[in-house]
């Protein structure tokens, strides 16, 4: 399989970025699924995956997820990356953000 139909293919499976909202600096913000037990996955996760599971509050962008974390902005993308497929965080829809903005919190929508 050549480079180019490996990603094509990529793209594909995971048509969730090519729709997913991002924050005004044109990073996605991502929240825990409601209902996900997060004290329970948190303490099953490697300490580098929990410290960006555990700062994820439907606000933080990937590049602050990186600063915070110091890591690189692709490395916090991967591990991200992993908790969608888990299916443990999700996109913060564009409402979801703007309501954010309004006092209000991701999760309770």
């Amino acid at each position: 399989m050549s480079m180019v139909d490996q990603f094509g293919t990529r793209r594909n499976m995971m048509p969730e970025f090519g729709a997913q909202e991002k924050a005004p600096g044109g990073s996605p913000v991502f929240r825990v699924v409601p209902g996900v037990p997060t004290a329970t996955l948190a303490g099953q996760l490697p300490r580098r995956e929990r410290w960006v599971f555990l700062l994820l509050d439907g606000r933080r962008t990937v590049a602050d997820l990186a600063r915070l974390t110091q890591r690189s902005e692709l490395d916090v993308a991967s591990t991200l990356t992993r908790f969608l497929q888990w299916g443990s965080i999700e996109p913060v829809t564009r409402e979801q953000f703007r309501s954010l903005k309004d006092g209000r919190d991701a999760g309770s929508l």
